[in-house]
């Protein structure tokens, strides 16, 4: 070994030591995570279920409205008027003012009063007169007004599509929940799978940089020739973009998350065990034998939706129905020239009635829109039929994948260990003479490939699974944690 080799060997020594040192101290401050703890961390803090969780409040607040207008509204009003110019008002003859009146009902004072207002209010003629103007330039006034609906079918239906209003915001709530638990089944899975494969391909770089070593001190003896040699360091150097490839995976399934688990993007994070560790249970796992679509939470949205639909068809036919409202009101108004609010006189004026609206023609706008409740109900009829053929189609893909899955790892579990006893006679044949390094390479492929295919396997079995109990509608609670 040469100055250069040795200086070289120590350089990559060092920066080895310095990554080791780094790592260990990112560990000791990362966030230690179990599929349970990320579990319970996203329900509780990821954004889309708290948006879900506050729809259910906000629908509630507005069923709360619909029962308010059962109850009295009342208004204070106040109110000023300027009049600009007042309103000038004529009297015929014959209401009051020289007219067909008896003189003996009348002294002789207001008789004459009488025919002076006679003459100026027009005299009998209708053009003729100067005419009275009413009322003041400044007009105030200040009340109360209570209304109360005594009839009206409209509002109660209101308050039953309130109600489920408030169904549907759980509902899709539920199914924010049960969406987000299979995205981090999966994102969680992902990132073992990509730490299971770079463990791999690592392990793998480790053992090919031995052998190129072996083979390097064997030709250096004359034993094997440089073509073993050059072949030996392509098949390693071409496993480092797989590494890369499998380093780069693992950070984005650890953004991904992250995210969904509602974290900073900065801190550390460690999942806890591997794909390995779900082998053991995968046989243990039962695939329910209810795959009924009672619990699919897309069902009973289409459901809910439908009822939805259904109230307002209902709510189109109350428009038709006439409807009994009571007010009362309470106003005290003055009227004055001038500006001088300590002389102003407040006169009382009040009313109590009741309204009664029958609804006959608006023009056919009642019709059309039952009309369109009436499309839109049928429409939802066959929207849920195909949604529920393609949940049933989902159900079925999962199920012979789940099967499919569970054959590979039991075929792949088999293979790692034919592979792995091929490629110690392989080696064993070379080191005699008897075998070429194209088998030896072809040998740690061959296991290479056998472990990547049983950890996929057993990621495929994972994620299908969770699809599966997505698709039912399993209603998975928060793990409670220690």
């Amino acid at each position: 070994m040469n100055k250069s080799q040795i200086i070289k060997r120590f350089v990559f020594l060092v920066f080895g030591l310095t990554a080791l040192f780094t790592i260990s101290a990112q560990q000791s401050d990362s966030l230690r995570v179990d599929l349970p703890t990320a579990l319970n961390i996203a329900l509780s803090e990821n954004p889309t279920v708290k948006v879900a969780d506050m729809e259910i409040t906000k629908k509630q607040f507005a069923k709360k409205s619909a029962y308010g207008a059962l109850l009295p509204q009342l208004d204070v009003i106040g109110q000023y008027q300027r009049a600009i110019r007042r309103q000038t008002v004529y009297f015929d003859e014959g209401f009051g003012f020289g007219g067909d009146i008896d003189p003996t009902q009348y002294t002789p004072e207001e008789l004459q009063i009488m025919e002076v207002l006679g003459k100026m209010m027009g005299g009998g003629s209708e053009t003729s007169g100067e005419g009275i103007q009413m009322g003041r330039f400044n007009v105030w006034s200040a009340g109360l007004n209570v209304n109360l609906p005594i009839v009206m079918p409209s509002l109660w239906k209101n308050i039953q599509m309130s109600e489920v209003d408030i169904r549907l915001a759980m509902e899709k709530a539920r199914s924010s929940r049960i969406d987000l638990i299979n995205q981090v089944k999966k994102s969680y899975f992902s990132l073992l799978l990509a730490q299971d494969s770079y463990a791999v391909l690592k392990k793998t770089y480790e053992t090919d940089s031995i052998n190129l070593e072996n083979i390097r001190n064997r030709f250096n003896q004359g034993v094997v020739a440089e073509y073993d040699v050059i072949t030996a360091d392509v098949r390693l150097k071409s496993l480092i973009p797989n590494i890369l490839q499998s380093e780069n995976m693992m950070k984005i399934a650890e953004m991904q998350l992250k995210m969904l688990m509602g974290i900073d993007g900065e801190m550390p994070l460690k999942v806890m065990g591997s794909l390995d560790d779900y082998e053991a249970t995968m046989f243990d796992a039962i695939i329910p034998a209810d795959t009924s679509l009672i619990n699919n939470s897309d069902i009973k949205q289409f459901d809910l939706q439908a009822e939805q639909a259904r109230n307002a068809f209902e709510m189109q036919k109350l428009q038709f129905s006439p409807t009994l409202v009571s007010s009362f009101n309470w106003t005290y108004m003055s009227q004055n020239n001038d500006f001088r609010f300590g002389n102003y006189r407040w006169d009382p004026y009040s009313m109590l009635g009741v309204t009664l609206q029958i609804p006959l023609f608006n023009g056919g706008q009642r019709y059309h829109n039952l009309k369109q409740s009436e499309v839109q109900l049928f429409q939802l009829r066959e929207q849920r039929k195909d949604v529920e053929r393609g949940l049933k189609l989902s159900i079925r893909n999962n199920y012979d994948l789940i099967n499919k899955s569970i054959e590979q790892v039991v075929a792949t579990q088999s293979s790692i260990a034919q592979a792995r006893k091929g490629h110690e006679i392989t080696l064993k044949r070379y080191e005699t003479g008897m075998g070429t390094i194209v088998d030896v390479n072809a040998a740690a492929l061959a296991v290479l490939n056998a472990e990547l295919q049983y950890r996929n396997a057993i990621y495929d079995y994972l994620a299908a699974k969770s699809d599966m109990e997505k698709v039912l509608g399993y209603d998975i609670a928060p793990v409670q944690l220690d």
